[in-house]
């Protein structure tokens, strides 16, 4: 799937997010292996929520949680994070998410990799069956990563 125009995190969110993906590389010491952006603030731009992915190796918490703007992490919306671990991830579609699809269908719509550990882990895993619509040039996923067309 292409999308024509190319849809742009708010400076706000896209803080909201750097501030997290910090304080996450710190709490989870070594084992986030992905941060991805998704859901309507990437494909559509009409909200404030974020929703985030996050692969961490080793996670044995619960897999989603909401989060309202608090002190330390200002939010205009809320917050929907995913937490699955490498395995899950990489066979896409083993994690149940909202609404009746699995939650890696949904990141496929559209997404915004955030972060990735080792370089491509994420951009490869997800593009491996649909084009990459943030990006603005389908061709792109070719470049990057060294991935095929599906």
């Amino acid at each position: 799937m292409y999308q024509k125009e190319q849809v742009r995190i708010p400076y706000d969110e896209y803080k909201a997010i750097g501030e997290l993906m910090r304080a996450h590389l710190k709490t989870h010491e070594g084992q986030l292996r992905a941060m991805v952006a998704f859901g309507d603030l990437v494909t559509r731009g009409n909200t404030y929520d974020i929703d985030l992915l996050e692969v961490v190796e080793g996670w044995q918490g619960p897999s989603s949680a909401v989060f309202a703007s608090s002190a330390e992490l200002p939010l205009r919306g809320q917050l929907r994070l995913y937490l699955v671990t490498p395995e899950e991830f990489e066979q896409s579609g083993g994690v149940d998410g909202v609404l009746g699809k699995t939650l890696m269908d949904r990141v496929r719509e559209g997404y915004d990799v955030i972060y990735e550990d080792p370089p491509a882990y994420a951009l490869d895993t997800l593009a491996h069956r649909k084009f990459r619509i943030t990006g603005g040039n389908p061709l792109d996923i070719l470049v990057s990563g060294g991935t095929r067309l599906p």
